[in-house]
Parts: C-alpha cells; structure tokens; sequence
C-alpha cells in the first residue's frame, strides 16, 4: 500500500550473547530476510503525522528535494487507499500489508489538523509559515 503500519519492530540480536529475539511467523509479518517484524496486530495505520511533520522539518532544514519526494509517495497513498471511495472524507486503514487495505470506518482528527497541516507545509513556500 505504501504506508506503514502503526508499529514495526527491529529484528534484534543480545549483543552479550549473539543469540537472535525469537519471533513467530504466524504472528508476525518478516520481509524475507529483512530485519523489520511487523506484529499482526499492528498492521493498521491511523494517517499520523509525525512522520510527515519530520519530513517538513527535514526538507526546511536541508532543503533537499527527497524529502519533499517521500511526502508526496505519503500524500499519494492516502488518496489511493485512505480516501473514500465517496470522496467525502479520509479512513483509517486495519492492514497495510495488504492491497487493498479495508478502511476502518474512523479518521482521527489529527488527520486533518496534524496530518494534512504538515503536507501542505512541506510544499508550501518557506515564507509561509518560518521556522525562525
């Protein structure tokens, strides 16, 4: 779907003993030798901004366009997969691991307030709002 699930862990390893974290392959969603695990009960995506507004603060402060790239995969995939099919409105996502995701019925108001705020500074004029 091309957004992230609520929570994803790192594939660990106890540097006291060289023994790799155990996981469950029933449970747990392992790219094929990839070091993320993502639990099945963390496959949702709530459309949170904070990875947005990091890119924003990113892009203002390195002025380098791939920030402003990956804010727009973000913006790109919410339309596809979050939007309504009415139009009327964003939905939360239950399992982005899968295409297409359902829609949970539910947008969080920090979608529009946090989210979409974020998004429209990243591609905003500095002027806009300074972070001076």
């Amino acid at each position: 779907s091309g957004l992230a699930p609520e929570i994803a862990y790192f594939r660990w390893t106890n540097p006291a003993t060289g023994v790799e974290k155990p996981f469950d392959a029933n449970t747990q969603l392992v790219k094929p030798n990839g070091d993320i695990l993502v639990h099945a009960s963390d496959r949702h995506n709530l459309l949170r901004p904070e990875t947005v507004e990091s890119l924003f603060i990113l892009w203002r402060i390195t002025g380098e366009a791939k920030w402003r790239d990956y804010g727009w995969r973000i913006f790109e995939a919410f339309e596809q997969w979050a939007r309504l099919p009415d139009g009327h409105g964003y939905s939360n996502l239950l399992d982005v691991t899968v295409v297409p995701p359902q829609h949970a019925d539910k947008m969080e108001t920090f979608f529009v307030s946090e989210t979409l705020k974020y998004l429209y500074l990243l591609f905003s004029d500095s002027s806009t709002v300074p972070l001076s």
